[in-house]
């Protein structure tokens, strides 16, 4: 069913996972063997998808469009391997230790930047460099607060600034780049904004259908067509099965 709704887009998509997949292999072996790197699950295609339909939505796809796609998943994976990494060293599987999964998160950052340089969409660092500074901050909530917030509110801000900011800022950025006018690109943003809240919520468990309607409503703002069409499925998509979407991605 997801890979049907992205049909639109696979080709690029495709094309974002070709730079990634470059950028797994280097002279020291496979990352996949210092660090673990989860695949085939929701995360490793929402982020990108959404880019690159916010872009196509006002104009034709082109290789900066996909450079943005792949710079954002270069910078959740950063983000998810830095989270990985236990707060105190111990017995077991090196790749649950401290070194391997912090380089790799390392390296990973060091590509986004690589990435921007070599596709001429270097104008997008320092938004991006904010953006990463507000999952930083999120992150250092999660792990103050013992990595499971009781309190609501302080659970919403941590989802906010460690995986909200990025879907809403990639969106926004995947407009301008597409020519969108600024207020299609606010649009684009808080569209993303709560799009990347009913995610991180679904990762902890939580009821998130609010921040879907309301990610809908904002689409209806938006130009009408195909892109805005496969949003709104991917809307619907996890509000009829939150839980179950992610085995439902090859």
């Amino acid at each position: 069913m997801f890979d049907r709704v992205l049909a639109p887009i696979q080709a690029e998509l495709q094309e974002t996972k070709n730079i990634l997949a470059k950028s797994f292999q280097i002279r020291a072996g496979h990352l996949a063997s210092f660090a673990r790197l989860v695949p085939g699950c929701l995360h490793d295609v929402i982020r990108p998808a959404l880019v690159l339909l916010s872009a196509r939505i006002f104009a034709p796809l082109n290789t900066q469009a996909v450079a943005l796609a792949a710079v954002v998943q270069f910078i959740y994976l950063a983000a998810q391997l830095h989270r990985s990494v236990r707060e105190w060293p111990g017995p077991g599987d090196p790749k649950d230790g401290y070194q391997f999964p912090i380089l790799v998160g390392d390296y990973f950052y060091s590509r986004f930047f690589t990435c921007l340089c070599d596709h001429g969409v270097v104008k997008y660092l320092k938004p991006l460099s904010k953006i990463i500074c507000k999952m930083s901050e999120g992150g250092i909530l999660r792990v103050q607060s013992g990595d499971e917030p009781k309190n609501p509110d302080l659970l919403k801000q941590i989802v906010y600034k460690e995986t909200a900011v990025l879907f809403g800022g990639g969106c926004r950025l995947a407009g301008h780049l597409a020519g969108a006018p600024e207020r299609e690109q606010e649009i684009l943003e808080r569209f993303g904004i709560n799009f990347g809240m009913a995610v991180g919520l679904n990762d902890y468990a939580q009821e998130n259908n609010s921040y879907l309607e309301e990610a809908f409503r904002e689409l209806t703002y938006l130009p009408p067509g195909e892109s805005r069409d496969t949003l709104e499925q991917l809307i619907r998509l996890l509000q009829q099965d939150n839980a179950g979407l992610a085995a439902q991605v090859g």
